[in-house]
């Protein structure tokens, strides 16, 4: 059963008391020292005092796509899957268009590989694209009836769908607490708490573990903790140049802490 959550961020306004409620601390901090973070129980404890910052950030300054008004699988894994090493603002041109021509599993497996060529060669890595959405389609009428299966290793099953697309659409479509793994979220993750993130972070069962930690078991607090983070690291902690002095976290950040102190 789906659960419901506010749309398009989820809920942005709690307090440090009740998010000590939800974020298993103690796990976080495990993790964390796994990562090499200083003093790592403070150093998550003190990251949750800011949380609420971050999430009014997210409401004032949150971007505003398609799929984030939507709770319908189908729309947000299609979505998920367009967004694919592709800017968020490239997919939003294109993605009424692709869901109107595929608004379902079964429209998009009886559509022509040029038809779906056709409706995503403005994002690139059309091949790839192409043959990713042919098995969505296949699979999703093959296996599942027309229906968008509901477990992470289903959803995983057409080529080159991961883990971040799989979990993105259980976190927003179905409202399901899970932590999402991109470089954005390990990023800022790894700045914030001076964690040392591995080459491949997505693969790293030590991150999911320290990110499934902080994430709120509260699902509507769940979409706006990763909404925030995402958005986070796509406008100010950004890889180069990252814009410290207005984000909504850096008293908290181990990095902006230590370039701090190197321009003093």
């Amino acid at each position: 059963m789906t659960q419901q959550t506010s749309l398009p961020f989820g809920r942005t306004d709690i307090t440090v008391e009740e998010l000590e409620q939800l974020v298993d601390t103690e796990e976080a901090a495990t993790q964390a020292e796994k990562g090499g973070v200083n003093d790592a129980k403070n150093q998550i404890e003190d990251f949750i005092t800011y949380i609420p910052n971050l999430l009014n950030w997210l409401e004032e300054h949150g971007r505003s796509y398609s799929w984030r008004e939507t709770n319908d699988p189908w729309k947000v894994y299609l979505a998920e899957i367009l967004l694919q090493r592709t800017q968020g603002d490239a997919v939003e041109k294109i993605y009424s268009d692709v869901v109107q021509r595929f608004p379902d599993p079964k429209a998009l497996n009886q559509a022509s590989e040029e038809e779906i060529r056709e409706a995503v060669h403005s994002l690139g890595f059309v091949n790839h694209r192409q043959r990713t959405l042919e098995e969505v389609g296949r699979i999703f009428i093959q296996e599942f009836d027309g229906e968008i299966p509901d477990f992470i290793e289903d959803l995983k099953k057409p080529w080159r769908v991961g883990d971040y697309s799989a979990r993105a659409t259980q976190l927003f479509a179905r409202g399901k607490p899970m932590s999402l793994v991109d470089s954005n979220f390990a990023r800022v993750i790894g700045r914030v708490l001076g964690y040392e993130m591995p080459q491949q972070p997505h693969k790293s069962d030590d991150v999911y573990a320290l990110l499934d930690a902080l994430t709120p078991t509260d699902p509507d607090v769940a979409r706006s903790f990763n909404l925030a983070i995402l958005d986070l690291g796509a406008l100010v902690c950004t890889p180069n140049s990252p814009d410290c002095e207005s984000c909504p976290i850096s008293a908290t950040c181990q990095y902006y802490q230590s370039t701090k102190s190197e321009g003093q």
